[in-house]
Formats: structure tokens, C-alpha cells, sequence
């Protein structure tokens, strides 16, 4: 049986290195001694990804669903012999009525629902089976399209294509360049717009921060910061640091001020509905790989993410700075291509300090 590690490890070193297409070539190399193994399918779809080949990067992305297996959306039909699945719809033809089904984590959401209103302007009929926590966040997206909640079961008579969530460009044909849409594709509602500017108040720079992403995410040891790696953004003068932390995490002590903005915040059946508000209160966004990053985007509101020397998540490796995904998003990695999260930090708060600091849209 081969032992992929060593090689794994050398394209990884390429890609990091910057020598994708070298990391790219090895790897298909290795898929065709090895046919089928996940771990070198996930390597090689980060390194199409970081290419921008992306036509071949969504279709392998597909090893998602061999890698988490629960995540695969499930929908069948009545068969002779009880349910039978049906084959995900690639695109192929211009079916009367489409069923889209959510994947993933709350921020794999709010980064692809922007393209379900480009389903219904080609005349289908949308039905969309997503998180009901996001159900009021993404009403401005919704219109024309049922939305369903993804946590009971259900059916939908007539439906004859359906389709993952993240599937959505590949499917829609976009090329690279459709792929941001337009931006903001998410608004927030005026009176609790209001009260949130109200609660933070004038004054200042007003920073809002998040160090924390979801603990039993196979990604989040490559994502997640302690609270107070934040410090040198705390030390510029005049900046107010506000939390837009919530769940895992909160419990960390702050060694500098921090206004928690209150136990209130998202406390109901509706997720991200203060936390926008916030973000468009505040003047700046800056946040470990998280929904939150996402939610800055789709509000066209600035944010610097911080993330991992080396290790991001395939949207971001595309890029050096700004990903296509969000034009208000600045990309800021750790030095040394480790987890420096302090040093991260540091280079937010030398682009805070200097001005140069990526603009609302």
C-alpha cells in the first residue's frame, strides 16, 4: 500500500512555496497510483483552487462529500423498491423548477445564497432548504424563492432537479469574473440599524473583532486566535475595540478594553441579525475565518481577516490581498507562514495606523 504523506507533504511545500502548478502536476500523478484516495483529492482541489482553474476546481471539490459524508444533502424519490436517490443536477438543460440544498457551516451560506436570485431570473422556480437560523438574514435574496428550513423533513411534488448549495457557480455556468455579483447582496433594517448606532455611539475608530470560529470544525485549529493576540490593535490611539464574538470563545478575558456590546446580541431564533446591524454601525471589521467575515462582506462593510500563513481555507488561496468573493475584504496573514495571530494582528493594526484600509462598497 502506498504511503502518501511524504508526497503529500512535497506538493503541499510546492504550493505553499508558491509552485502550484508543480503541486498541481505531482498530485494528479499520485491520484492515478492511489485512485480514489480523498486525502490526495482534497490536496490537489486546494491547489486548483489557489491556481484559479477553477472549472476543474469545483469538480474536485466534490470530495467533500466523501470527506464528510453527513454534510451530502440527500434527495430521492418514491421507487419501485422504496426511496432512490436522484442525481445531482450539473446544469444541463433549463429544468421548470430547481430544489437548492444548504451544506456546510452558517457562513458557506451567506457566501453562496447571493446566487439563488440568478436561478429565478432564468425563469425557474426555486426552492431552497437552508438553515433557519439565516432564514430573516437572507429575506433581501429572497424574493421569488421558497425557502425551507433544513432541520425538518419534507417534500416538494414536481421537483426535478436539485443541486448543493455550493454548486451553485459551476452550475450556473459564471465564470471568475461573475462570481462576486453584486455587492451588498445582504441589507439590515433601519430601526435596528439605528439602535445599534445608538448603543456603540460616535467617537473614535470603532474596530469590531472576532478571535473565535467553531471548535469542532476540522478546520478551526488553522483559524482560530486566543482574544489576546488583539492586543496591538487595541494599543492604537483612539480605536474602540468591540466584540462580535459569540458561542466558543466569549469566555476569554480581554487584557485590554473591550465592549462585549451585551448578552442580548442574537439571542433569538434569527441568527446575524444584530451582529449586521453592528457591522454597519461599526467602521471596520477585523476577524478570524468565521461567518462574520462573510456577513462584513456581503454588507460591502471593510474587514481584514486574519488567517493562517499557509494553512486558509481554498476560497481564499486564490489571492494575495482581496478575493473576488468580496470586494470590501482584505486578506492578512500571519507572518512566517505559521500562527502567528499576534503578528497577524500586528500587520491589521500597521494598516490601521497608515490608512490603508480597504473601502465600503
Amino acid at each position: 500500500m502506498t504511503d502518501v504523506a511524504p508526497l503529500l507533504a512535497l506538493a503541499d511545500e510546492a504550493r505553499a512555496a508558491g509552485r502550484v502548478l508543480e503541486a498541481i502536476a505531482a498530485l494528479r500523478s499520485l491520484s492515478a497510483l492511489v485512485p480514489g484516495d480523498t486525502t490526495v483529492r482534497a490536496a490537489l482541489a486546494r491547489c486548483l483552487f489557489q491556481a484559479g482553474l477553477w472549472s476543474d476546481a469545483w469538480d474536485a471539490y466534490e470530495v467533500r462529500f466523501d470527506l464528510l459524508p453527513a454534510a451530502f444533502p440527500r434527495v430521492t424519490r418514491p421507487g419501485p423498491s422504496g426511496p432512490e436517490p436522484i442525481p445531482a443536477w450539473r446544469g444541463q438543460g433549463r429544468p421548470a423548477s430547481v430544489l437548492v440544498m444548504g451544506e456546510q457551516g452558517l457562513g458557506d451560506t451567506i457566501q453562496f445564497a447571493r446566487y439563488l436570485p440568478l436561478l429565478v431570473a432564468r425563469g425557474m422556480r426555486v426552492h431552497a432548504v437552508l438553515d433557519p437560523r439565516l432564514h430573516a438574514l437572507l429575506a433581501p435574496l429572497a424574493e421569488g424563492i421558497d425557502l425551507r428550513s433544513s432541520t425538518a423533513a419534507g417534500s416538494i411534488p414536481g421537483v426535478r432537479a436539485w443541486l448543493p448549495l455550493m454548486d451553485l457557480p459551476r452550475a450556473l455556468g459564471l465564470s471568475p469574473q461573475q462570481y462576486r455579483g453584486r455587492v451588498p447582496y445582504l441589507a439590515t433594517d433601519r430601526d435596528r440599524r439605528a439602535r445599534m448606532r445608538a448603543r456603540i455611539g460616535e467617537g473614535g475608530l470603532r474596530i469590531g473583532i472576532v478571535w473565535q470560529g467553531n471548535p469542532a470544525a476540522p478546520v478551526d485549529r488553522n483559524r482560530s486566535a486566543p482574544l489576546a493576540a488583539f492586543a496591538p490593535l487595541a494599543a492604537i490611539p483612539g480605536v474602540r475595540l468591540f466584540s462580535l464574538q459569540k458561542g466558543p470563545g466569549e469566555e476569554q478575558e480581554a487584557p485590554f478594553p473591550l465592549d462585549r456590546l451585551g448578552p442580548e446580541m442574537d439571542t433569538g431564533a434569527d441568527w446575524f441579525l444584530d451582529t449586521a446591524a453592528a457591522v454597519e454601525a461599526l467602521d471596520l471589521v477585523v476577524a478570524v475565518d468565521t461567518a462574520v467575515v462573510h456577513l462584513a462582506g456581503a454588507l460591502g462593510r471593510p474587514v481584514l481577516m486574519l488567517m493562517h500563513g499557509r494553512q486558509g481555507d481554498w476560497r481564499w488561496l486564490h489571492a494575495e490581498e482581496t478575493p473576488l468573493w468580496y470586494p470590501s475584504l482584505r486578506l492578512v496573514r500571519c507572518p512566517g507562514g505559521g500562527a502567528d495571530w499576534q503578528g497577524a494582528a500586528a500587520r491589521a493594526a500597521f494598516l490601521v495606523r497608515t490608512g490603508n484600509l480597504p473601502v465600503a462598497v
